[in-house]
């Protein structure tokens, strides 16, 4: 029981660690990858699946809400 506690203690970590990281570049890359999704989608057809057209629009959330938090932290205000 202590064993599985301290290695998921650990993964916990490790995966806040790298989200830390990982945050100060998910802004305009996410959008931009989301857009491109969102064109692949379209023109293969590929528009009839609610979860695929639910990705890309997740993805550019994501990158607007990166993209808002990382020019706040560059502020001053």
């Amino acid at each position: 029981m202590h064993k599985s506690f301290t290695f998921l203690v650990k993964v916990f970590t490790t995966i806040q660690r790298v989200t830390k990281k990982a945050s100060k570049h998910v802004g305009l890359p996410f959008v931009y990858g989301g857009v491109l999704l969102l064109a692949i989608f379209y023109f293969t057809g590929l528009t009839n699946y609610n979860w695929l057209t639910l990705l890309p629009v997740l993805c550019i959330l994501a990158g607007i809400v990166g993209y808002v938090k990382s020019e706040k932290r560059k502020s001053a205000y």
